[in-house]
């Protein structure tokens, strides 16, 4: 008698996973429309909400639905806008970006999950660290270094150490403050955190690797895709404090409904 419906019960799930999937996808390709241009000497970067969308559908629901939805959404968006030798790039990326975070962010929803605290404050001191490296390096060589291999200047942005700092402040304060709010939300900006390093990290991968397909030897192709970082780094700033603050009250929200997949 309970399996009927135990099946009913899957396809209604599977059902929600499908909306939702499509909805975020949606999201995140409408997501790129608005977009804010950031500096950098390799490429055309801008300041976008997509990949927060991503990482908020993670923490929601599960890394696969957002990576799923950001592969889709994001993909689609530059197939169709001009920027086709991204989409492979795009794909995996924007799906190991929910996975990675879905993975942290869901050992916070096991029962006596413990608190992640610890690699928060190694997370927020590593953000700070990078940051008051880079406001040092800017006030001694300037903004705009010279390397040898790039025909254009490694341009260190103010917005990039101003990000870095605040970021690692606000994770300082979460480490700090840990005890006041659930392991679930500690888990959910740690999360948020491992995705965007993932992001970082593949990145600097699939630029070196376009660079050595230019022709660049490996050490020029490395300081041309480490060139291009710091913008990355600024949208994932961006993409954890946004998701994180909108995680909370819309969590709140679906468990007030025991909204649940």
């Amino acid at each position: 008698m309970n399996a009927p419906s135990s099946n009913g019960n899957r396809i209604i799930t599977r059902v929600l996973q499908l909306v939702l999937t499509g909805l975020f996808s949606a999201l995140c390709y409408v997501a790129l429309y608005f977009k804010i241009p950031i500096p950098s000497p390799v490429g055309n970067p801008f300041l976008h909400m997509g990949n927060m969308i991503v990482i908020l559908a993670s923490l929601l629901f599960n890394g696969f639905i957002g990576g799923v939805s950001g592969s889709v959404g994001m993909g689609l968006f530059d197939a169709l806008n001009g920027y086709g030798f991204s989409v492979p790039k795009t794909l995996i990326l924007k799906l190991g970006i929910g996975l990675v975070t879905g993975a942290v962010a869901s050992k916070g929803k096991r029962d006596h999950a413990g608190s992640p605290v610890k690699w928060i404050a190694i997370g927020s001191a590593l953000f700070i660290a990078t940051g008051a490296a880079l406001l040092a390096v800017s006030l001694l060589k300037g903004y705009e270094i010279i390397i040898e291999g790039l025909d254009r200047p490694l341009v260190i942005n103010p917005v990039l150490y101003i990000f870095s700092l605040i970021l690692g402040a606000a994770l300082a304060v979460a480490a700090i403050l840990s005890r006041r709010y659930p392991v679930r939300v500690q888990h959910a900006i740690l999360g948020a955190v491992a995705g965007i390093a993932f992001n970082l990290l593949g990145e600097f991968i699939f630029g070196v690797f376009y660079a050595l397909i230019g022709g660049l030897s490996f050490y020029p192709a490395a300081l041309a895709a480490a060139v291009s970082l710091p913008a990355t780094l600024i949208n994932g700033v961006f993409s954890i404090i946004a998701a994180v603050a909108l995680y909370i009250p819309i969590s709140r929200a679906l468990g007030r409904i025991n909204f649940t997949l």
